[in-house]
């Protein structure tokens, strides 16, 4: 049969065994066996001979146009000869040496699986979007763009959700939208309808949805339709009041989340402001350049109140970030945020109790009090750094005498006895005897250790 979209012979299908289900489309990631021969039999190519399967995305350009069209009509488990003319393989240039000019080819093909696009922001198969009617266009939207968009969610085989809404992508959890669903909207054309399959950890995670009756580690599958989007701007298409104002938004919303214990998602929004206004902040208006000197007094000023939205708007991201990664239980995270805060505002409050509040999480109390001290010399009467100074003391005596007791406790198990050296070892072995503990156990045998070190990694 000619399966060639132009109906014009270029790609004849001869079926050897049947398949079963459903075909590729698209997008899809196709795993196949492969057998090239030319049309007087010899073998030019075999991914059998390799021993491994061959992968690619169909309809993508990866491989000629003839497997790119006749692939879409195989079956799982079917094995085919596609017989693709030079214009649908190497046309008349061939690929030498093995393939000759205009050559004519047949290609056994056997179908293993095929799979949707990986849509998972950490590539983990975690959504895969399959295109049942394609878009239009070349551009899809990205995080900021205002989406419309309509799907129908099911679990297994039970109908769960219809809905079609608007609304801002990357901003998805506030109405609903599970992370799934706008991974793979990041991947969509306008006009597109896709079937999405989303696993767990991007849908309701263990948590689930009582009020649609999903249980907790359930995958989803939804009929997902873009009907239209708004792109969003770029960062550098922006000028600096426009940043500003964006960003002062992007504040609401991250505090909004904030308020609902939505930790994850107000982060990303801080993350947002610090993402588009690092490159502003480090603008200066020094008056450097001649374009500076030149600049009319009224525009000076108001570049200076812009400067200065700028410089609150970012110090206020850092130090919210440390809030929420400390509500995470991310002592290392935060501590980050709150030395970025402390590089705009050495004396920030805010960020000194939170730098300190994060050594804490990660039981550094010794360095903890260090930084509650530095809230106190700059505000001395502040009670809550006062406390935290002997709540740390504290943990710090409890933390030395719960260690100095597991080691007590391990040398009591071990029930270790040096042995009685024998002659040759005392000529041999250095008396450390006057070095406080330099010749312990663990530091007489480097040698010995390093090998061992070697031989283990």
């Amino acid at each position: 049969m000619d399966v060639s979209l132009a109906q014009d012979g270029g790609i004849m299908k001869r079926i050897i065994e049947e398949g079963a289900g459903d075909t590729p489309t698209p997008g899809n990631e196709v795993e196949v066996h492969y057998v090239g021969r030319l049309l007087d039999g010899n073998v030019f190519d075999s991914s059998r001979a390799r021993n491994e399967h061959f992968k690619f995305k169909v309809g993508t350009g990866q491989v000629i146009k003839g497997w790119d069209e006749g692939i879409v009509t195989m079956k799982r488990g079917e094995v085919a000869i596609l017989t693709c003319t030079a214009e649908y393989a190497y046309g008349p240039a061939g690929s030498p040496p093995k393939i000759p000019p205009n050559a004519t080819l047949d290609f056994e093909v056997e179908m293993f699986d095929f799979f949707g696009e990986d849509c998972s922001p950490d590539h983990s198969g975690g959504v895969t979007k399959t295109t049942t009617v394609p878009g239009s266009g070349k551009s899809t939207p990205r995080e900021g763009s205002t989406v419309n968009v309509s799907w129908k969610a099911k679990h297994m085989d039970r109908d769960i959700e219809t809905r079609t809404l608007k609304f801002i992508l990357g901003d998805g959890g506030e109405e609903g939208v599970v992370p799934g669903v706008e991974a793979a909207l990041l991947k969509m054309k306008k006009g597109e309808t896709a079937k999405v399959h989303v696993k767990a950890q991007y849908a309701y995670a263990n948590q689930g949805d009582a009020g649609l009756a999903v249980p907790g580690a359930a995958d989803l599958d939804y009929e997902l339709t873009l009907e239209d989007f708004e792109q969003a701007k770029y960062k550098y298409e922006m000028s600096g009041k426009e940043k500003v104002e964006f960003c002062e938004k992007v504040k609401e919303m991250g505090t909004g989340y904030f308020k609902k214990a939505q930790f994850e998602l107000a982060v990303k929004k801080y993350q947002q402001i610090v993402e588009y206004l690092e490159d502003e902040d480090s603008a200066s208006f020094s008056g450097d350049s001649d374009d500076e000197i030149k600049e009319p007094a009224a525009e000076k000023e108001k570049e200076e109140v812009d400067e200065a939205k700028t410089q609150s708007l970012l110090l206020a991201a850092h130090s919210n970030q440390a809030l929420c990664y400390l509500k995470l239980s991310k002592g290392l995270e935060a501590a980050k945020a709150c030395e970025a805060a402390l590089k705009l505002d050495p004396q920030n409050v805010k960020a000194l109790f939170r730098r300190g509040q994060a050594s804490e999480q990660q039981q550094e109390y010794e360095q903890a009090v260090g930084h509650f001290q530095a809230v106190l010399a700059v505000e001395p009467k502040n009670g809550a750094a006062a406390q935290q100074i002997r709540v740390c003391q504290n943990q710090a005596k409890k933390f030395k005498a719960a260690q100095k007791k597991r080691y007590a406790n391990m040398f009591e198990r071990t029930n270790f006895k040096e042995p009685e050296p024998t002659k040759d070892e005392n000529k041999l072995k250095p008396d450390f005897s006057d070095s406080e503990g330099e010749g312990s156990e663990e530091g007489e045998e480097p040698v010995e250790e390093a090998k061992v070190e070697m031989q283990a990694v």
